[in-house]
């Protein structure tokens, strides 16, 4: 049984995370069961694991693994990381297809940019095969910028970003998505937390809630 005795839970989420999967039911949940205002902080992934480490935060989540002894990481969700296009693309893009599509990255140090590097690595390829790149932060602005991208056949307009954080667009045919040589990215989300956190029950409880939650 949760406590009610927390007056602000602090919530540190990735961008993915917590501009798109926290929001709505999920943070509400949170707060109903703690009876506690929910302070949620958006940040890079390493950023993150310091700020539990500092006892910053009493929950992170994250969707790039950065692991560290004193904390306690618990898998949460799988995601896939696609392609997304705003005009219908092909279901499978091969290596000499790449090279029409102008690709919206994340910035070079972004730990998502090194996972889809080190995915393309793996079969052969990297960034150089698209026609040309152009970096963005964040994801949400990733999003953004395909849907408000201007229709072009020859030399479309992609992104990859995870599948989860464009469901809604999917549905609406707003977005499309397609995959390299029919390849996917897969990739886990994480729950983690200081080991040392002084009120754990209140946290395994809450992370029992998300696990549940899809």
């Amino acid at each position: 049984m949760v406590k009610d005795t927390i007056d602000t839970f602090k919530l540190a989420a990735s961008y993915t995370i917590g501009s798109h999967i926290l929001p709505g039911k999920p943070i509400s949940d949170i707060s109903q069961k703690l009876h506690s205002k929910i302070k949620l902080k958006i940040t890079t992934c390493d950023k993150i694991i310091e700020g539990l480490k500092k006892s910053e935060y009493d929950l992170g989540l994250i969707e790039t693994p950065i692991f560290d002894n004193s904390l306690i990481y618990k898998e949460w969700m799988k995601d896939e990381l696609v392609i997304c296009s705003k005009m219908p693309i092909p279901n499978s893009i091969d290596e000499n297809e790449l090279g029409k599509y102008r690709l919206i990255a994340r910035k070079k140090d972004s730990l998502t940019r090194i996972v889809i590097s080190n995915f393309l690595e793996n079969i052969g390829l990297s960034y150089k095969n698209f026609k040309s790149i152009s970096e963005i932060n964040n994801p949400t602005a990733m999003i953004q910028s395909i849907k408000w991208s201007k229709p072009n056949r020859e030399n479309p307009t992609v992104a990859i970003v995870s599948q989860i954080a464009i469901e809604d667009e999917l549905k609406r045919k707003e977005l499309h998505i397609s995959r390299i040589k029919n390849h996917p990215i897969i990739r886990k989300f994480y729950l983690i937390y200081n080991q040392n956190s002084h009120n754990y029950i209140d946290i395994e409880e809450i992370i029992k809630s998300l696990q549940n939650w899809r």
